[in-house]
């Protein structure tokens, strides 16, 4: 099986570009011979897209059965190439930061929620920004995975629930954004260590942006069997391929 890590550039509030920039990247995928596809955190609307006013964000927010899902379920059928993609997930008057996987055959595997608080600011309205409750085990292509969204592995008590499943496989998406652009910094290899507490296969892959707050330089890495098995350095818009 081949995972795709695509560390590409979004727009925050333009998400005509960053839907036809992750179908740009699907396709290349599909020529390097990748089965699943996975972009960062919410990279459908952008990192910095919410203003934390819930008569505006609503807006900005997209159900999963919609037509812009939909383009991408289609972009599966058509490549025969699972995709993940974070979004930011509107439910009713709630909102998520959410990552769904889509199958080859264009079905929904997993629409994961992420559980840790710091996608948004402190004092919100919590009765429209919202977390997940849970975890979402899922198979793809025979392997058992999961999937955390950045903040999701710096809580230990997290980690220790989560280190007793059987799991093969650990999705990581995350918005990061450091001073230092280079790989092999202390931040980056902060996030080796941390991927090595948690125990299991990890996939993590970092967005590109230029945002008003914060800077995402990008970057994705494999760590195979508590080794960095591959890594793709940041300030580089493409898809490192690993071959698991």
């Amino acid at each position: 099986m081949n995972i795709g890590l695509a560390s590409v550039k979004f727009i925050n509030n333009d998400i005509e570009f960053n839907l036809n920039n992750c179908i740009k990247f699907v396709q290349k995928a599909k020529e390097q011979n990748v089965d699943l596809v996975i972009f960062g955190e919410a990279y459908l609307q952008g990192f910095e897209s919410l203003v934390w006013k819930p008569e505006i964000d609503l807006a900005v927010g997209i159900k999963r059965q919609s037509e812009k899902m939909d383009m991408l379920r289609n972009c599966c059928k058509e490549g025969n190439i699972a995709i993940g993609i974070g979004y930011i997930e509107r439910e009713e008057n709630k909102l998520y930061s959410s990552y769904l996987v889509i199958d080859k055959n264009g079905n929904d595997i997993v629409n994961y929620r992420r559980i840790s608080s710091g996608w948004r600011i402190e004092n919100v309205d919590i009765k429209t920004y919202k977390e997940g409750t849970e975890f979402s085990i899922f198979k793809f292509m025979g392997y058992k995975m999961t999937i955390g969204l950045c903040g999701d592995f710096w809580t230990d008590n997290i980690i220790e629930n989560f280190s007793r499943d059987r799991i093969e496989i650990v999705l990581w998406p995350v918005f990061v954004s450091w001073n230092n652009k280079k790989m092999g910094t202390v931040e980056f290899n902060e996030y080796i260590e941390q991927s090595k507490k948690i125990n299991k296969n990890i996939f993590y892959v970092n967005s590109i942006c230029e945002g008003k707050n914060y800077l995402a330089y990008g970057g994705a890495f494999a760590i195979i069997n508590n080794e960095l098995k591959a890594f793709l350095d940041q300030e580089k818009e493409d898809i490192l391929v690993v071959n698991y």
